[in-house]
């Protein structure tokens, strides 16, 4: 699955998306997950293992990610592609 939403407490919605980039020593262990809600996106990386579930623990890669853009030189893309 490349794509999901989720909903946090304060009530935003988010839209969890696979991202193309790995780091090339993680690409056989890890995914690169972009998420966007309305006027914001962050991007988290975790092993596959986290992300390929029924019920992945959006709370934590929330709270692990950073600001779009903000790690490795990665180019924020639009919240507005997406996001609610």
């Amino acid at each position: 699955m490349t794509e999901r939403k989720f909903t946090t407490e304060d009530g935003r919605t988010w839209v969890a998306r696979v991202r193309p980039e790995v780091r090339r020593n993680e690409i056989a262990t890890h995914v690169t997950l972009e998420l966007i809600t309305h006027n914001e996106a962050r991007v988290v990386s975790c092993r596959s293992i986290e992300w390929f579930v029924a019920e992945p623990d959006f709370a934590a890669l929330l709270a692990h990610s950073v600001a779009a853009g903000a790690s490795r030189s990665m180019a924020a893309r639009s919240a507005d592609n997406g996001g609610e």
